[in-house]
């Protein structure tokens, strides 16, 4: 039997769809075409792959194990074209989105994208803050990168590739009247922490502080870096921040370690590059890791 590896991608559809009707508009084909193809592919494998339950379509045993593996060859494939071809990134245009947590606005999202904005000048840049629906935008929207806290619940239409390290300290006013990084004084005073919406655990520091029975509560949790920071100037706030902000703060700040009781696991959480698995061999993915990694590393090399 000769196979046909362009029907591969039906069934994945199928699977997304559940119906012949819809998966013709998604491939912009009729739905007779639609069930030739099927009918094809129950042939090549031998099995009936989609069975009818009610007004939907549910994919068997087998075709559940070539769901898993599909994605793969198929990114694959798409890769033999890449190879070799030309990429200018000045002739970038069009609009690309680039997500990030609220925590990585200062410190990683305005150097890079003053980076990308002075090579590619045709392009526009739409950078927003990590929501709750981030995973759906990289899902959804190919021309979507995203710098994602780990763990991060994903799915196989994403490629995520390891990035570094984000260190955690205090923030205060430069005349708090702190003098001593442990949680005896800490508890005087209210607390701030950074909102990560999409990202599946609570904070660390709240997490601990349940953990170990602390006699202290989070007084204020936001979502912007900016608002934290203009709370914590004004008042007797203490937040909790990335160590790389410490570079884009003015004197009117100090920063301290984490007490010992909140610095256990909270000190550092990994994060990540996510973007669609059609991205994979795109040359802006590397270009954007290789960048990132490059700012991460200038990071470290600043004296505090």
């Amino acid at each position: 039997m000769q196979y046909d590896y362009n029907l591969l991608k039906l069934i994945l559809v199928l699977n997304d769809t559940q119906q012949t009707v819809a998966a013709a508009r998604t491939l912009r084909v009729s739905q007779p075409t639609i069930s030739v193809m099927l009918k094809k592919l129950r042939e090549q494998f031998d099995d009936e792959l989609f069975v009818r339950d009610k007004t939907q379509l549910k994919p068997t045993a087998k075709c559940l194990k070539l769901i898993d593996l599909i994605p793969n060859i198929l990114e694959q494939l798409e890769g033999l074209y890449s190879i070799d071809k030309s990429w200018a990134i000045e002739e970038l245009k069009g609009e690309v989105q680039l997500l990030f947590p609220p925590t990585m606005m200062r410190w990683l999202a305005a150097p890079l994208i003053s980076k990308l904005a002075a090579l590619a000048p045709k392009l526009t840049i739409d950078c927003r803050c990590w929501s709750e629906d981030a995973i759906l935008k990289l899902e959804t929207n190919t021309a979507c990168w995203g710098v994602g806290y780990l763990p991060m619940e994903t799915n196989k239409n994403l490629i995520e590739t390891f990035l570094g390290y984000d260190k955690f300290e205090l923030i205060m006013r430069h005349d708090h009247p702190l003098t001593e990084s442990n949680l005896t004084q800490l508890r005087e005073y209210p607390l701030c922490i950074n909102l990560i919406p999409g990202y599946i655990e609570s904070s660390k520091a709240e997490m601990l502080i349940k953990k170990y029975h602390l006699n202290k509560h989070i007084n204020l949790r936001s979502s912007d870096l900016g608002l934290m920071l203009d709370v914590v100037k004004e008042s007797d706030f203490i937040g909790i921040a990335s160590t790389k902000c410490r570079s884009s703060l003015s004197d009117a700040f100090r920063c301290e370690p984490l007490p010992v009781e909140l610095y256990k696991d909270t000190f550092r959480r990994s994060f990540s590059l996510f973007t669609h698995l059609k991205n994979k061999h795109d040359p802006l993915t590397q270009w954007l890791q290789v960048t990132i990694e490059s700012i991460i590393q200038q990071q470290l090399n600043e004296p505090y």
